[in-house]
């Protein structure tokens, strides 16, 4: 689900609440793609047993272990390859190549594996099978018997690596015997739409990098692409409850469709990130349901961002911008490592390795915003209102100090006294050509970040 909005009017200034309602789906599943919503395993006419793995409405529907039998070769459906579409790289960046996924496989057998998918994910049949997925070129790794648990974990890692790779399906088949594991991966699309799609994709995010403002920091980077990314998508509903939507999964949802759900945006955001030089990973937990947003490093320290969670509609809230492990942890709940997981197997979600997130100064309220350390400090506030109207910029950012209680904080700027805002307002109007219209001000709480955005409105004519 989206975040709700909640708006009161209290007095003649309006505000805005933002709760924190669930925001549905996941990476746990693996793969970016459509969901299906049946966990049986099934028989397909290639002969590999097909196992899915979803999420419908919050609820995360696994399969178990099955031991597979190969299919005779001559089952093999004809394949069609689907060229390799260069990434477009920002101006004056240098693109980060993600190994995070291909880093943390350990074992030989699974590393063979994710290397053979960097291969195999390219051909793809044009015609589809009885459940109208296409079958990819089929895996096969020698000498290795992995589990499933271990498959998911390389296929997990693999689509972390490549967000570009946006067909592959849930659904995927594996076997093992004495001397070798077979794994049987499936397309949402046949692999002529899966190339114009690409196409497509990769003319959208070039033209959203050719816009980054020229020598802009890594901070300044990150923030217009995630204000670009909450641009371009608005939460899909029905794609949160419709297991066969695989678009809105997707970056095709993000960049194309203009819907998405969590999933397409945090794909979304990586890929933008990435090619703007900027290092970000995946991370997947809960949050009111089972939800994926964004670690990025800024300055060589980590921050969680969460781009689905900001989108308010017209322009973000920032209040997941750059947060802490500890601030995240406020609503959501973050999923362990593989090697953190109890009886780890391939129904459990979890993540790659994730480093820690301690740091604060790239944090968007601490970074951007003006600092309110006291309840009679009015002149900073008048100030940041004067900066803003001279630039006719739409909103102030304010940072609450720590040593404030927050609640406390937000009463004396708007609720009662001193009105702190209020008097702000009135001086900042004595210095500005624009005049600020206090009554039709609003504010947005983002506690999480001890932050406020107050939007601002100018009177007419002045």
């Amino acid at each position: 689900m989206k975040r709700n909005q909640k708006a009161v009017a209290i007095g003649a200034l309006l505000v805005i609440v933002c709760s924190c309602a669930a925001v549905l789906l996941l990476l746990g599943r693996a793969f970016s793609g459509k969901y299906v919503s049946s966990s049986a395993s099934s028989q397909t006419s290639s002969g590999v047993t097909e196992e899915s793995r979803g999420a419908l409405n919050g609820e995360i529907m696994t399969p178990s272990a099955v031991t597979l039998s190969e299919a005779e070769d001559d089952m093999m459906p004809v394949y069609v390859h689907i060229p390799e579409v260069a990434l477009p790289t920002a101006t004056g960046c240098n693109a980060v190549i993600p190994q995070q996924g291909r880093e943390s496989l350990t074992q030989e057998g699974m590393v063979e594996l994710y290397e053979k998918m960097s291969e195999k994910v390219y051909n793809v049949a044009e015609t589809p099978g009885e459940d109208q997925l296409y079958p990819v070129e089929r895996i096969t790794v020698r000498g290795s018997q992995l589990t499933d648990n271990q498959v998911v974990q390389v296929m997990t890692a693999f689509l972390h690596d490549h967000p570009e790779i946006f067909w592959i399906s849930n659904r995927y088949g594996y076997s093992v015997s004495e001397d070798r594991t077979i794994v049987q991966l499936y397309a949402v699309a046949p692999a002529s739409e899966c190339e114009k799609l690409s196409k497509r994709i990769v003319s959208e995010a070039e033209k959203i990098l050719l816009k980054l403002p020229e020598n802009a920091s890594a901070l300044e980077k990150e923030i217009f692409l995630y204000k670009t990314v909450i641009q371009y998508c608005e939460y899909d509903e029905e794609g949160a409850s419709n297991d066969q939507d695989w678009r809105a999964h997707s970056i095709v949802g993000a960049f194309l469709d203009g819907q998405a759900v969590c999933e397409g945006y945090s794909r979304a955001f990586q890929l933008l990130l990435n090619r703007a030089g900027v290092p970000s990973m995946l991370v997947t937990g809960t949050a009111g349901g089972a939800h994926m947003w964004n670690l990025v490093r800024i300055d060589g320290q980590w921050y969680h961002a969460d781009a689905t969670w900001d989108d308010n509609g017209d322009r973000p809230v920032y209040q997941y911008l750059n947060v802490t492990d500890e601030m995240i942890r406020t609503d959501h709940e973050i999923y362990p490592t593989a090697d953190q997981a109890k009886d780890a197997n391939g129904s459990q979600m979890y993540n790659l390795p994730l480093p820690s997130c301690t740091a604060v100064k790239a944090n968007y309220y601490q970074a951007m915003g003006v600092h309110i350390t006291s309840s009679d400090d009015t002149d900073t506030l008048a100030e940041a209102i004067e900066r803003a109207a001279a630039k006719g910029e739409k909103s102030v950012y304010v940072y609450i100090d720590e040593s404030l209680e927050y609640d406390e904080a937000i009463s004396a700027l708007f609720l009662e006294a001193p009105y702190q805002f209020m008097y702000a307002v009135r001086l900042a109007n004595l210095s500005i050509d624009t005049l600020v219209n206090y009554n039709g001000c609003t504010y947005v709480e983002a506690e999480v970040s001890r932050g406020v955005e107050i939007r601002l409105s100018y009177e007419h004519g002045s």
